[in-house]
């Protein structure tokens, strides 16, 4: 059995990458894409709708410092809290997930920049927000932030290297 997967292996390398001037491997279909990673940081405005389950984006704004971003809070209790999205980061690592319903909202705002260390593309749903103007406002902003992030191109694996089995004329044996 360790001789056919040895086999396997040494035939079927040559296929997904290839040696580049440098001897390092290279992916043979390989596209360039640029990545833009945030350099500003955000402040998301939200409001509770249905206790500690729903909440809707009210208001988001960019500020000068990825690492100060925050949320703003407004509970169905009349209370007002401002969470630092590393409090929210931290709180989701470390398995508590206190603010697992918020954190969840917050992916589909600016500040999913944060968490993902990529600019949002496109727009993330009105759904998620309170009203169409704090939608528009949100899409605008994505523009702001994409200009002033920093960039840089990686190799993306072109459709013929994406994983076992995603070729056209695959198929399994079992035995």
């Amino acid at each position: 059995m360790k001789k056919t997967t040895s086999i396997f292996a040494i035939a079927i390398l040559p296929l997904l990458v290839s040696c580049g001037g440098d001897g390092s491997p290279r992916i043979k279909d390989a596209t360039e894409v640029t990545i833009y990673e945030p350099t500003k940081g955000t402040v998301t405005e939200v409001k509770e709708v249905e206790p500690g389950n729903e909440y809707k984006i009210l208001d988001e704004r960019l500020i000068d410092k990825k690492d100060s971003s925050y949320a703003i809070v407004h509970n169905l209790n009349g209370t007002t809290d401002t969470l630092s999205l590393r409090t929210i980061e931290k709180d989701h690592s470390n398995g508590t997930r206190t603010y697992s319903p918020l954190r969840s909202l917050l992916f589909y705002s600016l500040a999913s920049s944060y968490f993902n260390n990529r600019v949002p593309s496109g727009g993330s749903g009105a759904s998620y927000y309170a009203n169409n103007d704090a939608f528009q406002k949100s899409q605008g902003l994505q523009n702001e932030m994409k200009s002033s992030a920093t960039t840089r191109r990686v190799k993306s694996p072109g459709l013929r290297s994406r994983g076992y089995g995603s070729g056209k004329s695959f198929r399994s044996y079992g035995g």
